[in-house]
């Protein structure tokens, strides 16, 4: 839910303070100096809240796909040797499909349409990549994904 306040500055100026507040969503605030465009505001961003489109921090808007699997590849995959190789590889196939594309724009109805690419693909032997196969590069990219929100 959407709160305006009015408050008055120094010069006398009005602004407008927007704060929305739901449950189990982190908040988000802006100031604007025309109500109307406060309370725009106001019904854009709890629209893209309920629809899981609103992000709450620019880092999201600033890095790619690829950033982040470079970053995964240099700092995280050095200590774990067992599956550095296959991650590795599995990751910069990702970047290859998605790198170019916004951590804020990835969405999980773009991660299956590319997994369905994968599980369509011929491998050297002239075969299709098995499920599990498309399971383990889809869990390397789960990972990264969920390492980046932890750190």
């Amino acid at each position: 839910m959407a709160q305006i306040r009015e408050r008055v500055k120094k010069n006398g100026k009005k602004s407008f303070f927007v704060r929305i507040r739901m449950k189990g969503k982190p908040e988000a605030t802006a100031s604007f100096e025309r109500l109307t465009d406060a309370r725009l505001w106001a019904q854009h961003t709890e629209t893209a809240i309920r629809e899981g489109r609103y992000a709450t921090t620019a880092e999201a808007q600033k890095h790619t796909v690829s950033d982040l699997v470079e970053r995964y590849i240099s700092d995280v995959l050095p200590r774990k040797p067992k599956i550095q190789a296959e991650y590795a590889l599995q990751l910069k196939w990702w970047a290859n499909q998605i790198g170019d594309v916004l951590l804020s724009d990835l969405s999980s109805s773009m991660i299956s349409e590319h997994r369905d690419l994968l599980s369509e693909k011929i491998t050297n032997r002239k075969t299709i990549i098995s499920n599990a196969r498309v399971n383990r590069y889809v869990a390397a990219l789960s990972t990264t994904i969920t390492t980046a929100v932890k750190e």
